[in-house]
């Protein structure tokens, strides 16, 4: 599965082609959130996009290509976040929406059900969500088998997994579960996310310290190079910071800034889309300032428009990923927001991508 570089359809046929997707996807917002993402899925796990006259990129990627250490060259910065495809089901039909990368996830060693139902929330006024699945998971195995069976290659469309612990796991034995993952998935992912941000997991957020990370990073020396922390964006300045620089040190591919805003209210959960923007990036500038660039970032959370992306990659991230834009603008969001990005650097003086990066730091 790769990127389509095909020349865009007329103008006309796009016209009609967004219409339509605009339709279905609004059609599915008045089915409860959950259900809405399963029906979705279920037409992405068969790959039935490719029944439609997508429009293609052509010479429109020229100037967007970013480079991430440890995952390789990207035709343009807008990657999948975890969370959407949980069970690596359908990793084509993600692919054929654009998207330049994709992370999986996030698994759990043994299969487990999540949190009882409902369980997801839209704000349809804040173009947000709340979240509070608990890593429901078919198991590490029963998805290995599925990447085993799926062949995919890396050099279009690099694959991550996010990795987290069984919900009866003892925090005491929780580095077993992430070794685990690790260990299944060596040969079938290009990297792996560290997720010890959920709100939604009892005790997980616990261990997000220096001491466990270290022993984890020790533990997997060999494979540090594709190994990838992702954080909460509800520490405090001086003790998120503090960990940036142990896991700097410790020497850790890269960060993914950030995973979702703790909520009691309206639901209890993880709170995604529009109103974590402020938070997420906020933490980018933190991590900046303790590492000038020198690690790696990817950006998640409230990460909507093609302004957006701009804005985060000004602030320090070679990357970013989406999640609420895919299901607030639906299936042709990453073309949209491709021009978008093309439209702002235009406005404002840039011909590549990555001269963008750290540009808002600059005098």
């Amino acid at each position: 599965m790769s990127i389509p570089i095909r020349s865009r359809p007329p103008t006309q046929s796009r016209g009609m082609l967004d219409a339509s997707l605009k339709f279905g996807t609004a059609l599915l917002r008045m089915l409860p959130a959950e259900m809405a993402h399963d029906v979705g899925m279920w037409m992405l796990e068969r790959d039935l996009l490719k029944y439609m006259p997508l429009p293609a990129f052509g010479s429109s990627l020229d100037g967007l290509s970013m480079n991430i250490p440890g995952i390789g060259d990207l035709a343009h910065p807008i990657g999948l976040a975890a969370g959407f495809d949980k069970n690596a089901r359908a990793p084509k039909g993600f692919a054929r929406t654009g998207l330049s990368f994709l992370e999986l996830g996030t698994i759990t060693p043994r299969p487990q059900d999540g949190n009882p139902k409902p369980r997801l929330f839209r704000l349809d006024n804040q173009m947000g969500l709340i979240n509070r699945m608990g890593f429901n998971s078919d198991g590490a195995q029963h998805v290995a088998e599925r990447l085993k069976r799926l062949e995919w290659s890396h050099e279009a469309v690099p694959m991550g997994i996010n990795l987290g612990k069984n919900k009866d796991t003892d925090i005491s034995a929780a580095i077993e579960d992430y070794s685990q993952g690790i260990e299944t998935f060596s040969r079938y992912a290009k990297y792996f996310v560290i997720n010890v941000s959920s709100p939604n997991t009892a005790g997980l957020r616990g261990l997000a310290n220096e001491h466990f990370l270290k022993e984890l990073g020790m533990r997997h020396k060999g494979e540090l190079s594709k190994l990838w922390v992702k954080l909460d964006p509800d520490m405090k300045k001086k003790d998120f910071q503090g960990l940036v620089e142990a896991l700097a040190k410790i020497g850790f591919q890269g960060l993914v800034l950030t995973n979702t805003h703790r909520v009691e209210h309206p639901q209890q959960g993880g709170l995604s889309g529009h109103a974590l923007a402020l938070q997420a990036t906020a933490c980018l500038e933190w991590a900046w300032e303790v590492t000038r660039g020198q690690l790696p970032l990817i950006a998640s959370g409230g990460i909507l428009s093609g302004q957006d992306v701009f804005q985060r990659i000004a602030r320090g991230a070679s990357a970013v990923q989406i999640y609420s834009a895919l299901v607030y603008r639906g299936p042709l969001a990453v073309f949209a927001m491709l021009d978008e990005l093309r439209s702002e650097m235009d406005l404002r003086g840039f011909s590549f991508l990555s001269d963008v990066k750290g540009s808002y730091y600059n005098d």
